[in-house]
């Protein structure tokens, strides 16, 4: 009982400090674990869009394997069928002039393991040369792309679509 009033050791202290860390360290660990489980993935609006953009990229950036990889091999549209497409698709990409494909406009409407998304995009062809001024636009065109995409195993896909231009060309 001698040790009752005595103040405590320095290696009493340092546990206790040590223990009151870990502690703080271990719930704030939880907090950022327990954020991540609760926070919201995207919505499959937010899918199908990606899934436009990244095309536009694959195609803009001449890799027309990864621009049909939301396409899914039922695919129908335009007279083409899966293989149709990734030929027509490769072709395009392989000899396109522009130097950026870019969606403009989507607009989605998810219903169930369906969806429906109407797509314009512009592909923009400009100078290859140095400074601003010579990689300005020298011309365009813009394409709406009306698509029918499923909810495959994988992530969503476009299984029909049709393309037309739009405004001048």
């Amino acid at each position: 009982m001698e040790g009752r009033g005595r103040p405590p050791t320095s290696a009493m202290r340092i546990s206790r400090n040590l223990a009151i860390f870990v502690l703080v360290a271990l719930a704030a660990l939880g907090s950022v674990v327990a954020i991540r489980a609760l926070r919201q993935g995207p919505t499959d609006e937010e899918r199908i869009r990606a899934l436009f953009e990244q095309a536009a990229r694959a195609v803009e950036e001449k890799r027309p394997g990864d621009a049909m990889a939301g396409v899914s091999e039922r695919f129908q549209g335009q007279g083409m069928d899966y293989r149709e497409l990734k030929q027509f698709v490769t072709f395009q990409a392989l000899r396109g002039s522009w130097n950026a494909v870019l969606p403009v406009a989507a607009q989605v409407q998810v219903s169930g393991d369906r969806a429906e998304a109407v797509v314009d995009a512009a592909l923009v062809r400009g100078g290859k040369g140095e400074g601003v001024v010579a990689r300005l636009p020298e011309a365009g065109d813009t394409w709406r792309i009306e698509a029918t995409l499923e909810r495959e195993k994988d992530g969503w896909k476009v299984v029909s679509a049709r393309w037309s231009p739009t405004g001048r060309r």
